[in-house]
């Protein structure tokens, strides 16, 4: 065979094996372009999976912290009274008050005043502690049964400032359910590390 005749076959395979070439360059390109697309997308999610995780981290731990702050200092207050001294006093009132809520539950609240005398001086108050003041359930119905009218007791008050009275001192006086609160500020502490350890993989992932 001529020359001619193996320089027109190496010309043809040689156009054939370079429009080839080309498909596959497009076709690995549009490949690229479509993981590109999907990895923009996939972060778009979990970015905003960030934002949501992190909005709903800093409302739980701002209002646990709110929450924290206000029965720590009734409860801190509480302990505080262990040293107070003793005086003589006498329930003048006492009673629960009640509510009911939408569900057809019923609240009880515990009122109480008192009277007593230090240095020959009258005092009033309607303190129990500091932890229960304010502080209602649905379970103390008969709460005061505990003071009933006209009962002699004994009434703790301040040495600094007499005014300042509670009938249960110290731990005695603690509302240890108030306690269970704390829970909240633990299952933030939970939702905090979460969120940290997100962001962190996050951008250790780009």
């Amino acid at each position: 065979m001529s020359d001619i005749f193996w320089e027109e076959k190496f010309e043809e395979t040689s156009e054939e094996d370079f429009k080839k070439e080309l498909e596959e360059i497009d076709n690995d390109v549009q490949e690229i372009q479509y993981e590109d697309e999907n990895t923009i997308e996939l972060e778009g999610v979990e970015s905003t999976g960030l934002v949501v995780i992190w909005f709903f981290t800093i409302i739980w731990c701002s209002a646990s912290l709110f929450g924290t702050i206000m029965i720590g200092s009734s409860i801190i207050a509480d302990i505080g009274t262990g040293n107070w001294e003793p005086a003589d006093g006498v329930i003048k009132n006492s009673g629960v008050s009640s509510s009911s809520d939408g569900e057809g539950g019923t609240t009880y609240c515990l009122h109480v005043s008192y009277e007593y005398t230090v240095d020959g001086q009258n005092y009033g108050g309607n303190r129990v502690s500091y932890s229960s003041e304010n502080s209602c359930n649905s379970w103390s119905q008969n709460a005061d049964d505990d003071y009933p009218e006209g009962e002699k007791i004994t009434v703790y008050y301040d040495p600094g400032d007499p005014s300042e009275s509670v009938l249960e001192p110290g731990l005695s006086g603690v509302n240890f359910f108030m306690c269970c609160f704390f829970i909240f500020p633990l299952v933030g502490l939970f939702l905090l590390f979460i969120s940290i350890n997100s962001t962190t993989s996050y951008f250790k992932g780009r």
